[in-house]
């Protein structure tokens, strides 16, 4: 895949994912529930790294992918790093 197929892809992911967000009753606790949803999923598949042996690099685009996209981003970069490393 090229770079700007991934890119028009995580444009396309963001929009919808603000637009679902947008719609629930409490869009800003919506949004902070998910974030903290996601940033403990990516949490503790690196405290369980040494028991399953796979581990999500701790950096700024896998931090905004989990806080953003919640525990899908956080799915997404697990099944990305099982399927190439």
């Amino acid at each position: 895949m090229n770079t700007g197929l991934l890119l028009i892809i995580a444009a396309v992911t963001a929009v919808m994912v603000t637009y679902a967000i947008s719609k629930t009753k409490h869009p800003v606790v919506t949004a902070f529930r998910s974030a903290m949803c996601g940033t403990a999923a990516l949490l503790l598949i690196n405290l369980t790294a040494k028991a399953t042996g796979c581990y999500i690099a701790f950096n700024w685009f896998t931090v905004f992918v989990s806080t953003f996209l919640s525990l899908p981003g956080v799915v997404g970069m697990l099944l990305l790093n099982i399927i190439f490393i």
